[in-house]
């Protein structure tokens, strides 16, 4: 058989096959995002929820935009093969970008919960990962009124192409499942909750420890925790001068590092180097005193961190991962390395290095 025969004949046999692994875009049925309740039916159970966006060519009521189906079960696997037979369409995994855990399922083995989402080749790696308060079904039932999409509000918060906000702290599927599993950090996520105008509220946030420990943090604290652990440069530090008398300081550009100093007595030091302006103030800003007001600023963001750290420390968390920085440093086995910084940390002393500048007073002189 010459060469250009068996061409033929392989091309040939290509046309022959069928493509039933393909489905067209019309028999598709679009999970946008995912929710993961407790079972109330069934003991130790889950109440699986998929938001699925339904394709319009003309805008039509919000309403039309999205179906919730809900099914429980003992696995997550088996609660959607349920739903499958709900629906015409084939559900398609391919474009979920948000996961949405309720606030029960946090006090679960978070790792048995994950298998099921990085098993699976169809679900994003880079999908993000929250906390729903009251529960994963509600949040994924609100639809704020902005919003276009089905659940393009959470996108928006998450992937910072929308509103940029330093109470925002964005948690990818990646990173959570490994944060569950590595020795030495613990998980955390973004607390979802319904606001009062029908729309979402995203400013606290929600740390997990190995032994289920949790611990919520409020809003300034999740904001100081936004900026030691990647230096978020869109916040304001308000500073007291008195008891009557402030100043509100917008900053624009923020540097936060810290060392490890002393493996045996290890004292840790966040490095934080801010330029800001001022954006309000309740008195007449002298400029004469700009040095006094830098002092001011500086000992307000030092005492904001320090609360911060000494309040992880006492709840033994640490979501910084402090431990994984000791064991890259130290030598022997990593059980023993482990059980060494798990002795060390309630002692590790915390020393914060603050430098700012305050380049303006705005427009007003």
């Amino acid at each position: 058989m010459g060469k250009g025969r068996k061409v033929f004949y392989v091309l040939f046999c290509l046309l022959l096959l069928s493509s039933c692994g393909f489905k067209d875009i019309d028999k598709r049925a679009f999970v946008v995002s995912m929710g993961i309740d407790e079972a109330s039916n069934m003991e130790d159970g889950y109440e699986i929820i998929l938001k699925v966006a339904i394709p319009e060519a003309e805008s039509r009521k919000e309403s039309e935009k999205y179906i919730l189906l809900t099914e429980e079960s003992q696995t997550i696997g088996e609660a959607v093969n349920i739903m499958k037979g709900r629906i015409s369409n084939e559900l398609d995994f391919g474009h979920m970008k948000m996961i949405v855990l309720g606030s029960d399922i946090m006090k679960r083995d978070l790792s048995k919960v994950m298998d099921w989402f990085t098993r699976r080749r169809d679900i994003q790696q880079i999908a993000y990962v929250g906390v729903g308060k009251p529960d994963a079904k509600t949040i994924l039932d609100v639809t704020p009124k902005i919003e276009r999409l089905p659940s393009n509000s959470l996108f928006l918060f998450f992937g910072e192409t929308g509103t940029e906000s330093a109470y925002v702290t964005t948690s990818y599927l990646f990173n959570f499942r490994r944060d569950l599993k590595e020795r030495g950090i613990d998980a955390y996520l973004p607390v979802i909750e319904p606001n009062d105008t029908g729309g979402l509220s995203i400013a606290k946030l929600m740390i997990s420890s190995k032994e289920k420990i949790l611990l919520e943090l409020n809003e300034e604290e999740t904001k100081m925790f936004n900026i030691l652990n990647k230096g978020y440069d869109k916040f304001n530090m308000v500073v007291e001068t008195d008891e009557t008398n402030y100043f509100v300081l917008t900053m624009d550009q923020v540097d936060s590092s810290y060392t490890f100093m002393n493996r045996d007595q290890p004292v840790i030091t966040f490095t934080i180097n801010f330029s800001s302006l001022v954006e309000e103030s309740t008195f007449e800003f002298n400029k004469s005193k700009m040095e006094k007001y830098k002092k001011l600023a500086e000992e307000t963001v030092q005492k904001s961190a320090k609360q911060l750290l000494l309040k992880l420390q006492e709840n033994n968390l640490d979501p910084f991962g402090f431990g994984v920085h000791y064991r890259s440093i130290q030598k022997g086995s990593e059980e023993e390395k482990i059980k060494q910084w798990d002795a060390l940390y309630p002692n590790v002393s915390f020393k914060i290095d603050v430098k700012a500048t305050i380049k303006g007073t705005g427009v007003v002189e």
